[in-house]
């Protein structure tokens, strides 16, 4: 059986014993609540409890299938727990796929996946295994929280540390500061809670003077001195990225690209008489990426301080620049991945690609090899 955590959480009758578990999703601070109350379930019957814990990398399906119909040395119920279990090797998931079955009725096997939204809809585990357990088992999804949501656990977190976080400065963690990473999160608001020392209330002041901006509000800002034509102001961004923060080249170009596609896309919305908070007709969205993940209207629907500033940068740029743009990404892709063009150093590479979104003046990263001759 598959659900997602908030039913688990609702669940007052839940026991793990004698059940497959599978704990999956990008939410690993949802997952370790999660752990951490069956363990409490599961000492609450009685006797000590022997409660296990693997590395995913170094478990055999037979080792483990040995452990699963084993019950505790001293009596009491025994609970294994695979962490990362994605590191489980291939092979073994699949012979352990086979074996997915019914367990005595004091022990449960846990596993418990560290995968990231990065991710997107893929499973961490193997799909015969991850089939497996849902068919046999329980499977509990720990989805990713949306912006409104880690706002509102990012409150309660203050208020258990005796202090009011405003919901404006709440909202500025979740947007635009840390995002919707609960753990990541916590550790905000716990350093926040330290910082304000006997004040009762964490503002928005606050939160820029201590909390470090997110990553993609640094693209922004990136992307913003492109649209302005000001090569100086985008390249100490980006050098600031790549040294100070240690960002990979190709972690940020993927960013500058998706910034870009989103500015394309308003551009085409408002060339087609859209305006914010308006529908749009059939055609028009049909024009637009159907991953909710990549689509305009979807993120403005989540993120709506999003649309002024994606309204600001469609008018900045030309459907002339944006096609330059485009392709100018492109051959930075192709050059970064030794596919096509000169340079082969990637920081060297973006920045390069950087100058010409501002100038409009070639760069050699996307010409072709000559000779033996490369640039980086």
């Amino acid at each position: 059986m598959k659900i997602p955590y908030r039913d688990y959480a609702k669940a007052k009758d839940f026991t793990c014993l004698a059940t497959w578990c599978l704990l999956f999703g990008p939410e690993q601070r949802l997952k370790r609540e999660a752990l951490a109350r069956m363990r409490e379930e599961v000492a609450a019957g009685g006797e000590q409890p022997s409660w296990e814990m693997l590395d995913g990398a170094e478990v055999s399906a037979r080792d483990l299938l040995t452990r699963a119909q084993t019950g505790a040395l001293f009596g009491g119920a025994r609970v294994v727990v695979v962490q990362q279990a994605e590191r489980i090797p291939g092979e073994e998931q699949d012979r352990l796929a086979k074996e997915v079955g019914p367990l005595p009725p004091e022990v449960s096997v846990i596993l418990v996946t560290a995968e990231t939204a990065d991710r997107g809809r893929r499973r961490a585990l193997r799909a015969p295994l991850h089939r497996a357990i849902e068919q046999q088992g329980l499977a509990i999804e720990f989805s990713a929280v949306g912006a409104a949501e880690a706002a509102q656990w990012a409150v309660a977190q203050a208020k258990a540390r005796g202090k009011k976080l405003e919901p404006a400065a709440a909202r500025k963690l979740a947007d635009q500061k840390v995002g919707t990473d609960l753990a990541e999160l916590e550790t905000e608001v716990e350093k926040l809670s330290l910082f304000v020392g006997e004040a009762p209330v964490i503002t928005v002041a606050d939160v820029d003077a201590v909390t470090p901006r997110l990553l993609e509000e640094d693209v922004f800002r990136l992307v913003a001195a492109v649209g302005e034509r000001r090569p100086g102001r985008a390249v100490g961004i980006l050098r600031a990225l790549l040294g100070e923060r240690r960002e990979a080249p190709e972690r940020l170009l993927g960013m500058v690209a998706q910034s870009l596609r989103l500015i394309w896309q308003t551009k085409l919305l408002l060339d087609r008489g859209w305006r914010p908070g308006q529908e749009v007709d059939e055609e028009t969205g049909g024009l637009l990426p159907q991953d909710r993940r990549k689509n305009a209207l979807a993120q403005f629907a989540s993120k709506p301080w999003l649309v002024q500033r994606s309204l600001r940068q469609a008018s900045a740029f030309s459907w002339e620049e944006l096609t330059r743009g485009m392709q100018a990404l492109l051959s930075c892709d192709l050059a970064i991945k030794g596919i096509e063009g000169k340079v082969t150093d990637p920081a060297l590479a973006l920045e390069l690609t950087i100058l010409q979104l501002c100038s409009d003046i070639p760069m050699p990263v996307g010409e072709r090899v000559e000779g033996d001759r490369r640039i980086g």
